[in-house]
């Protein structure tokens, strides 16, 4: 970039990252604000009506992307965004809502699945009724009028559910339209793995069973750790799911897409931002801002400085933001970076010359580990007493000396007497586990993202979730407490 005599208005962009809006966890039934929507190119697919499966960690955007279809105003801004995919011509309709206080449609609650469970002989039955009452919210067809007897005639009437379909199927087809139903936050389902098994693999089955149809299609995003799950996936034909399926992440450019797209919406930050775009002579440069790492880089450079200390050994700060915040998988959350960010600009003593500084991006890591491992807490109420157990160690090491200081403490022990007496799930590799509880907690850890396995041998944790868990690793980030300016 060309060195301009007039500095921008860095002060303007460090209160816009002092004001980011991490976001709080979305629900796929509550329609998220158009104003803030980004869509990366890479999450077309995860969108595609004839995707069936998404899959994607804690944070990653699943239920936000859910509430983005199932809602017509940020269907139809994301339809502008994606023009392939058609979806100004798509009718979409929830299948399942995890709050039933919230929500008036034809999806159930966790509460009465349980119920619908006990008419049902197959848990597809369910899923196949819900799908006949939420056509009923399109077109006019002539089913029972609770859900529970609409499960209970379609069981016995197949020949009039299949032609009621077919014609339903015939509609959308000669309007030019396509109709999605879209399930979401599989994890609550029911109260015990067993019955959230059996209903996520019965949504799997009537998922495949309606892509026989041409004009309606059934959307499933799954978190990682139920996708890995292989019993889910052991009935005929359902490798044509799993192959075809998508991962929902965010690369490090879309990130900062991301960050920028939320300056560029701010009218105090807009104006600096472009400035700083603008210093190389280029005037297209949103474009580039958005997408293009290398450019996304140098305008960092300008905001936050370019290395994370006196030189490069410390690393540059638009790489080293990104890696830090990764979990095992290599991927960063959108709650994640913002998080950081936000922290980073609201850290004191405010920088001279730059937004914000290295010191504010470490405490800002910091603080977004604490909040990861807190929101991790809401999906997997185990995660405290297993991190708890672990502190005071230090990565990489052995596999076992993890297990060695679960055994000791008796973690497994306290895990199934909370899930217990708090009707809380366990992690669900422990529920499969018959033998070496310890190494099936390992497994759950490394399934969702928290630890790694580098060899068989030696395990690290990422930064992102070690910085809170307070464990110890040679040259890393510091735990908050231990931390002190140098």
């Amino acid at each position: 970039m060309k060195k301009k005599t007039h500095r921008p208005d860095l002060k303007s962009i460090r209160e816009a990252l002092a004001s980011l809006h991490p976001g709080a966890a979305h629900q796929a039934g509550v329609a998220p604000d158009p104003n803030i929507i980004f869509a990366p190119a890479t999450h077309a697919n995860a969108l595609d009506p004839e995707r069936v499966l998404v899959i994607g960690n804690r944070g990653v955007g699943k239920s936000f992307w859910s509430a983005v279809l199932v809602h017509t105003e940020t269907r139809q801004k994301v339809a502008k965004i994606f023009p392939r995919l058609r979806l100004d011509r798509l009718e979409a309709v929830l299948g399942f809502y995890e709050d039933a206080g919230k929500h008036d449609g034809p999806a159930p609650s966790p509460l009465m699945l349980q119920s619908l469970m006990k008419v049902a002989a197959q848990p597809e039955q369910i899923w196949r009724g819900v799908l006949l009452k939420a056509l009923q919210t399109q077109i006019k067809i002539d089913v029972p009028s609770s859900l529970r007897d609409t499960i209970v005639w379609a069981a016995n009437n197949i020949e009039q559910v299949e032609a009621v379909l077919r014609n339903a199927d015939r509609h959308f087809l000669d309007n030019g339209k396509t109709f999605l139903i879209v399930f979401d936050a599989l994890d609550r389902l029911g109260r015990d793995w067993n019955s959230i098994s059996a209903l996520s693999e019965g949504m799997l089955r009537f998922a495949l069973d309606v892509r026989g149809f041409r004009a309606i299609r059934a959307k499933i995003f799954m978190r990682t750790d139920q996708a890995n799950d292989d019993s889910l996936f052991r009935f005929a034909d359902a490798s044509k799911i799993r192959s075809d399926s998508v991962k929902l992440v965010w690369q490090r450019a879309e990130l900062f897409g991301l960050l920028y797209n939320q300056l560029l919406a701010d009218k105090s930050s807009n104006p600096a931002l472009r400035e700083i775009a603008n210093q190389n002579g280029r005037f297209d440069f949103t474009d580039r801002l958005l997408n293009d790492a290398e450019f996304q880089e140098e305008v960092f450079y300008v905001i936050a400085g370019e290395y994370m200390g006196a030189g490069a050994k410390r690393g540059r700060t638009y790489s080293w933001l990104y890696d830090h915040l990764a979990d095992a998988f290599g991927e960063t959350s959108p709650r994640s970076f913002l998080t950081a960010l936000e922290r980073a600009a609201n850290h004191r003593p405010s920088p001279v010359g730059t937004a914000i500084d290295h010191y504010g991006i470490r405490a800002g890591v910091q603080d977004a580990s604490e909040i990861r491992v807190t929101q991790l807490k809401e999906d997997y109420d185990w995660i405290d007493s297993v991190l708890i157990a672990l502190e005071e160690l230090e990565v990489p090491c052995d596999p076992d000396v993890f297990m060695r200081r679960w055994r000791e403490r008796g973690t497994v022990e306290k895990i199934r007497a909370n899930s217990k007496k708090s009707h809380t799930l366990l992690p669900l590799e422990l529920e499969r586990s018959r033998i070496n509880s310890e190494g099936a907690l390992l497994v759950a850890l490394s399934n969702i993202g928290v630890v790694e396995f580098r060899t068989e041998s030696r395990i690290n944790m990422p930064d992102i979730f070690r910085v809170a868990a307070r464990i110890k690793r040679r040259g890393g980030v510091r735990p908050p407490e231990a931390t002190r300016r140098r």
